[in-house]
């Protein structure tokens, strides 16, 4: 409560107070930032909009032209190789196998298989309208989670930014104080060695 009722007088400062131009200054320049971050909020929320938007079509086109399909492997996948210094294993490589596509045909080509995978062993892939192995289809979990990130990540981005201009704004206000101050104290001593 301390705390709000220091930032409510920073920013509008009481009839009476010792408040200081540079104090004014400060005040408004916080209520400035303050006023941005909440025009920010909306415009990095309209971002993640549109890469949600952007996405979801991209997803809907990829999930209508990709198929799930069971690869068998017709050769052994890369052998088990542990990292010594980590001790975390390797990538899958490009193995040998054979799939069959809706409508039938089988088809024979690189996928790729984990560490350790034995011939035989069967994974599902993703294929394209002719046949041959693609990434994934995006989700729309993993749409979800783009828009979020992009917009959440282009607002606290943008809180970091006037963050850092506030505290270098208020670093110059203390620099032209402390400056001040120090030419009142020097004309004090000078008055009183004067007298």
């Amino acid at each position: 409560m301390n705390r709000i009722r220091r930032m409510w007088c920073m920013l509008f400062p009481p009839r009476g107070s010792v408040a200081r131009p540079s104090d004014r200054v400060q005040g408004g320049l916080l209520g400035f930032v303050v006023l941005l971050a909440l025009i920010a909020l909306p415009a990095a929320a309209s971002f993640g909009s549109e890469t949600y938007a952007s996405e979801r079509e991209q997803s809907a086109r990829q999930l209508d032209e990709r198929t799930q399909v069971t690869a068998t492997l017709l050769a052994d996948g890369p052998e088990i190789k542990v990292n010594s210094r980590t001790g975390v294993v390797g990538n899958g490589e490009p193995t040998d196998a054979t799939w069959l596509l809706p409508d039938g045909t089988r088809k024979v080509g690189k996928v790729v298989a984990d560490e350790g995978t034995l011939k035989g062993h069967t994974l599902a892939i993703w294929v394209d309208r002719d046949g041959n192995p693609v990434d994934p289809p995006l989700s729309s979990a993993g749409v979800v989670i783009d828009a979020v990130v992009v917009g959440l990540g282009l607002w606290l981005g943008a809180l970091a930014s006037l963050a850092a201009l506030y505290g270098l704004s208020v670093f110059s206000l203390n620099r032209l104080r402390y400056a001040r101050w120090q030419q009142e104290w020097f004309a004090a001593q000078d008055r009183k060695t004067h007298s």
